[in-house]
């Protein structure tokens, strides 16, 4: 077990020693272009690379076999360091053309092999975040070769691509959409005050209106806009509401973007000032544009129906026993961060507990991301 531990330990002060080399090396330039964060290939919802592991000949598996260097029992070879590098980035790469750079990355793989054994020595594999992040990766190296290694974009049947296509035309055949702001006002008489000045008002100008006048909550405060909707008034976001059919017809009716309806549109008891602020056409995507997005789906759902067919096994097989979720209404839930917070005033309620926020809550799951309210 020690040495499993040993094996993940190293491969998260490889990470470290990687970020240290593009951040703060001896050789890195101060001037140089700031390298993005990599991307674990082996997390959720992204396919991991199909890289075949390349052929080598005799002669090709000797020069690689050679040794660099000896820390203790551990050989640094050189096929160790041609493969440390050519898992870097491109731009990272580059840098170890020069014989200097190259002896310095080999210093610092010396380097991470002393600190290994000190962290041998002193049984810091036997601390709690350190056993924990040794499970991280190595269920991230369990999910690698047992499902990313095997369930790959490029195996999804053709079949199952043209399947799903003609399954789902409603998501490669869009309807025209519209896009239109209203100022919603209490009367007729009040709509026609204000038509005219709308009517001159460019895109800036109307929102500024619909803020000063419309009635409409859930439209005022975004100067009015309605985003995108089809000729029936269903909107393109499903998070958004539906559109009123009579607005929605009066912004069909209207030939370029930027006009206003000629006469207010009425609603229920409301009336409406309709101005159309963007038009996209109907959209057909074919088989072959559609193929790459449908495959990463698809792929996607086996990956994950594979996962929790094997997760479902293992609780099958593990004996786990009933969960007592009572026990976790009494978790506190710490308030978040801000600098800007004031302290807690004498006498101030405590923390907010699971029971307090949701007093028949189970136990919590993974959280949703929030909204995003951006519309193209």
């Amino acid at each position: 077990m020690r040495r499993v531990a040993l094996l993940s330990l190293s491969s998260l002060f490889a990470c470290g020693l990687a970020i240290l080399l593009v951040s703060g090396g001896a050789f890195a330039q101060d001037d140089a272009p700031e390298e993005p964060a990599p991307r674990d290939p082996t997390s959720p919802g992204q396919p991991a690379p199909d890289v075949a592991e390349p052929e080598r000949s005799a002669e090709d598996l000797e020069r690689r076999a050679g040794v660099v260097a000896r820390v203790g029992e551990v050989t640094i070879t050189v096929g160790q360091v041609e493969d440390a590098i050519n898992e870097q980035s491109p731009f990272v790469r580059v840098r170890y053309r020069a014989p200097e750079q190259l002896r310095e990355f080999v210093q610092s793989m010396i380097r991470f092999e002393l600190l290994a054994r000190a962290a041998e020595r002193a049984e810091i594999d036997e601390i709690e975040d350190v056993q924990h992040a040794v499970k991280q990766n190595a269920v991230q190296q369990l999910i690698r070769r047992d499902f990313d290694e095997r369930i790959t974009v490029d195996s999804v049947p053709q079949a199952d691509v043209q399947a799903y296509y003609d399954s789902h035309p409603a998501e490669f055949n869009t309807a025209e959409l519209r896009r239109a702001a209203h100022i919603r006002v209490g009367s007729r008489e009040e709509a026609e005050r204000l038509l005219a000045e709308a009517q001159a008002a460019d895109a800036r100008a109307f929102r500024v209106l619909a803020r000063e006048h419309s009635g409409d909550p859930a439209t005022s405060l975004r100067g009015g806009d309605l985003r995108y909707f089809d000729e029936d008034g269903r909107p393109r976001n499903a998070r958004d509401p539906q559109v009123d059919e009579g607005l929605a017809r009066a912004a069909f009716a209207l030939e370029e973007v930027g006009d206003v309806a000629a006469e207010p549109v009425q609603m229920g008891e409301f009336w409406s000032i309709v101005k159309l602020t963007g038009r996209r056409p109907p959209d057909h995507r074919s088989l072959e544009q559609s193929s790459p997005t449908i495959r990463l789906r698809i792929w996607r759902q086996n990956r994950q129906g594979a996962l929790e067919d094997f997760v479902a096994e293992l609780r099958r097989t593990a004996g786990i026993s009933d969960i007592p979720y009572e026990a976790l209404r009494g978790i506190r839930l710490d308030p978040p961060e801000r600098e800007d917070l004031e302290a807690p005033r004498h006498g101030a309620p405590p923390p907010a507990t699971l029971q307090d926020v949701a007093p028949n809550a189970p136990a919590p799951g993974p959280s949703a991301a929030p909204a995003d309210d951006s519309e193209e």
